[in-house]
């Protein structure tokens, strides 16, 4: 197994946080291994490493796309598109993903409410809203496996959320909640989590 380095934090956060990783690791929840594939069409994503600093993207749809590079769903092999689930109404932001591929797969956008069903969501994008009103939405995820949940702001993870961007500061950049990994049946690449930074609570686990 490759060697992961882990990212900068404080010593008593990065020994924690580094701790954790190699658990996901083991268990087979961080994959190290399966391949990151920006080919396809013409407007396909680019790996994060590759194409931009995360300090570079702007917009929840920028992260999304990416993700999908580094994330791997249970049913993965069965999955023929992206469909990102966002709870809000439609916008002009939708068309961002219109003839766009990740991995040869185009993306589908459907808008939901706290009442429909979420099983055919690979990614469920909360960003719109904040932590308290994502509540409900969580709670349906969590029943759920291979759900992959995006939110805005720390708070978002605190709740529960798997990702949590950082939109509003000047750095940006994204937290990955490994806790809430551990249940989610999803498969994190290791890269993906080298670009992270710690989750507050994951570093400060004991």
């Amino acid at each position: 197994m490759p060697i992961v380095p882990c990212p900068l934090a404080t010593s008593r956060q990065r020994i924690s946080w580094c701790r954790l990783l190699a658990v996901l690791l083991a268990a087979g929840l961080a994959n190290p291994s399966f391949a990151i594939d920006a080919s396809g069409s013409a407007r396909s994503v680019g790996a994060l490493i590759q194409h931009a600093a995360p300090a570079g993207l702007s917009s929840p749809q920028d992260y999304i796309s990416r993700f999908v590079l580094y994330v791997h769903w249970p049913d993965d092999a069965a999955i023929t598109a992206w469909q990102v689930c966002v709870a809000s109404p439609a916008s002009t932001s939708d068309a961002y993903y219109a003839g766009l591929s990740a991995r040869d797969r185009p993306f589908v956008v459907r808008h939901v409410s706290a009442t429909d069903t979420l099983g055919t969501c690979q990614i469920l994008d909360l960003s719109a809203m904040d932590a308290t009103q994502a509540t409900r939405f969580l709670q349906l995820a969590h029943t759920l496996r291979g759900v992959l949940t995006v939110g805005d702001g720390k708070n978002f993870c605190s709740a529960g959320g798997l990702i949590c961007l950082h939109l509003q500061e000047p750095q940006g950049g994204f937290e990955v909640n490994l806790s809430a990994v551990k249940s989610s049946g999803l498969a994190i690449n290791a890269q993906l989590l080298m670009l992270a930074r710690p989750h507050a609570a994951d570093a400060d686990a004991p």
